[in-house]
């Protein structure tokens, strides 16, 4: 059954005029993994402030003014350039577990070098933080 709809689509598509190409969707990661990413660009944005560090925001006319990081600046201005250095990718949408995990070895070692902690979000993580609290 599922074949023969399949070829029913195929010959219609294959009507249209133009090019059409059909394949499978893969999801790259899931909800929970996409909101603990942005919630990891929180946590740099925490921590490059702490650290005192502000974002150079070059505005009209060339106009320089500093800032503090939020989310956004980080996924735009840390996180996509050593995305795109690492794997041509402007798109955190195309990106694989293990290509996330290679940019956070990056921003951990970078963070480390300063003498700052930061991890990415984990049910482990809540969990320690929660005990920690308790102790």
């Amino acid at each position: 059954m599922i074949t023969d709809d399949k070829n029913k689509a195929k010959e219609y598509i294959d009507t249209l005029p133009g090019h059409m190409e059909v394949k499978p969707y893969k999801k790259t990661r899931s909800n929970q993994q996409n909101r603990a990413l942005h919630l990891f660009f929180s946590f740099i944005c925490e921590a490059l402030n702490e650290l005192g560090l502000e974002f150079t925001f070059v505005g009209l006319k060339g106009l320089e003014f500093q800032v503090m990081y939020t989310p956004s600046i980080v996924k735009e201005f840390i996180w996509k350039p050593i995305q795109f250095a690492l794997f041509e990718t402007n798109s955190t949408r195309d990106l694989k577990t293990k290509q996330i995990d290679r940019i956070i070895d990056v921003l951990t070692k970078f963070f480390g070098e300063q003498g700052t902690e930061i991890n990415f979000p984990s049910s482990f993580g809540v969990y320690c933080e929660i005990v920690k609290d308790k102790i």
